[in-house]
């Protein structure tokens, strides 16, 4: 809880700045707000959710710290965010033009690299889950966690290289990549239109830094709630089973809706699947937000339970 409170105190000083140099200017506050409250909304995109929740499953396998996951992951994905909005206050009007170029792109890129990522570590976890399938009907089995066979000993050597928090900050720079969601075109909109007012370029980066603080605050606190919540669930046998299910399954519906799309294109006479892929997508900060929402109450739920044999 010290970490969230750390980037609460963070998130505070930022928030005293942007009072200090837009208290004159109601339109530059709310322009503030907007850019925060787009950063919290990415925070909660389910292609997010679904990395920070199931790194966190696969490090708590290999007993490695994963609490501040989503303070790298959002990190990562937020330099994007904050070197694209100065370059593109910087370049002027000529690149401006080009950002729904840079934006189809960069999102294809990025899209693979979800996808890829996604499907990697759904993977890992899935073992896990076939472990833990067998220690059930185990009645002999010990309580640990049982050593990695077969597939898991051969991605064994891709998880330890995201099993440490600090790996997702390049993580999470690849995935933003893609400029292809409503938060950061809006904020990419945001920073255009005061440049266009002839607002200083330090004081026009305050509505990207104000997005990072927004999206990593919300980002750490679910790396935070399923570290907690898997170390309980580890000591109860069902919890774990069905936490380490909805994990898998999270990270293998968004990675199929992803290439869905990525390959709409190819898929003729499938127009019903790539029409509910894309507007699954287009909904992914709900969809995030009831899994982030849905964390939460099992994570009071534990709390108040009955602990049960794992």
């Amino acid at each position: 809880m010290r970490l969230i409170g750390l980037l609460i105190g963070v998130n505070g000083l930022a928030w005293l700045l942007v009072v200090l140099l837009f208290h004159g200017n109601a339109l530059l506050l709310g322009a503030a707000a907007l850019s925060y409250g787009l950063g919290l909304r990415h925070a909660l995109d389910a292609d997010h959710i679904a990395v920070i929740d199931n790194v966190t499953r696969a490090a708590l396998r290999e007993r490695r710290e994963a609490r501040s996951a989503g303070l790298f992951f959002s990190l990562g994905h937020s330099t994007i965010v904050c070197l694209a909005t100065l370059v593109i206050v910087l370049a002027g009007q000529h690149y401006r033009t080009q950002i729904d170029t840079f934006a189809t792109q960069g999102g294809l890129f990025g899209t693979w690299i979800s996808v890829l990522f996604l499907l990697v570590i759904a993977t890992l976890n899935a073992t896990t889950l076939h472990d833990l399938w067998r220690r059930r009907r185990d009645a002999d089995a010990t309580h640990s966690e049982m050593p990695p066979r077969g597939l898991a000993r051969l991605l064994t050597p891709v998880l330890r290289q995201i099993s440490v928090s600090w790996h997702l900050y390049p993580v999470g720079f690849l995935f933003g990549l893609g400029f292809d969601t409503a938060s950061e075109i809006s904020l990419l909109g945001i920073s255009i239109v005061q440049t266009q007012h002839g607002l200083p370029i330090w004081q026009i980066m305050m509505f990207p830094l104000l997005f990072t603080a927004g999206m990593a605050l919300l980002d750490t606190a679910d790396s935070v709630l399923m570290h907690g919540l898997y170390q309980r669930a580890g000591r109860r046998m069902n919890w774990n089973l069905a936490l380490t299910t909805i994990s898998v399954m999270l990270a293998l519906v968004i990675a199929g809706i992803e290439l869905v799309n990525l390959l709409a294109d190819h898929l003729p006479g499938l127009e019903t699947l790539t029409s509910l892929a894309r507007l699954l997508s287009e909904h992914f900060e709900l969809i995030g937000a009831a899994v982030f929402c849905a964390s939460v109450l099992g994570w009071f739920l534990l709390r108040s339970g009955r602990e049960e044999p794992a």
